[in-house]
């Protein structure tokens, strides 16, 4: 899954739990303005630390028992690898660029 930022902020693939990232055409900084208080940067380039709360909102409807479950696994994963900020309640994710 990934949250795109062209615009508007939408979720996106919301079913794939093997990939987390945010796709954003501008800078960090754009990005970072984009969602609202709901990221920071992270101190490792080319990566942001986004709010888990605001991945659940995001998906909205297809946030159902299933994908909570899935979701949950993925960050446990996420976790293990030191990818939590569980103090700010974030998941890190790299950036990815268009092209």
């Amino acid at each position: 899954m990934f949250i795109a930022i062209a615009g508007t902020v939408t979720l996106e693939d919301a079913g794939n739990f093997r990939e987390f990232h945010v796709a954003i055409d501008g800078d960090v900084a754009a990005a970072v303005a984009a969602l609202n208080g709901r990221a920071a940067a992270s101190q490792r380039n080319n990566h942001l630390w986004i709010d888990i709360a605001f991945v659940r909102e995001l998906a909205g409807g297809r946030a159902d028992a299933e994908w909570q479950a899935q979701f949950d696994a993925m960050l446990a994963y996420a976790d293990s690898k030191g990818w939590i900020d569980g103090a700010a309640g974030r998941v890190e994710a790299h950036i990815q660029r268009p092209g």
